[in-house]
């Protein structure tokens, strides 16, 4: 019987799709509906405090963890979604593809949140 990495993967699945279920839903409500303003000068203090709430570095790891999660939650589902519909026999590809996205978007997304 030969060694899978799949239980990893799995696990990666789990933790992202419950911290996207628990955190990304009130990261939208706060960003997106509660601060947000047509006043432009308002706006620009909104901007300042999310800045300030982000700069902090509690807030960005757990940012970071959240999205990271999210990514690799997203790729492992994508892949067993295209294998379903019938891509299996290019499992190792498809899984290369789809795990070094999640991973180019995780460090896009350490880039920009170490830049805030």
């Amino acid at each position: 019987m030969s060694k899978s990495h799949e239980a990893f993967w799995w696990s990666l699945f789990s933790a992202g799709g419950v911290l996207a279920a628990l955190f990304i839903p009130g990261i939208i409500l706060v960003t997106g509906f509660l601060l947000p303003t047509a006043d432009a000068d308002a706006a620009a203090e909104h901007h300042v405090r999310i800045t300030g709430i982000v700069s902090w570095w509690p807030v960005r790891a757990l940012l970071f963890v959240v999205i990271f999660l999210a990514f690799f939650h997203c790729a492992h589902r994508v892949r067993h979604t295209l294998m379903d519909v019938g891509l299996r026999r290019i499992e190792r590809p498809l899984m290369a593809v789809c795990y070094l996205g999640a991973l180019v978007g995780t460090v896009a997304a350490a880039i920009v949140l170490s830049g805030v």
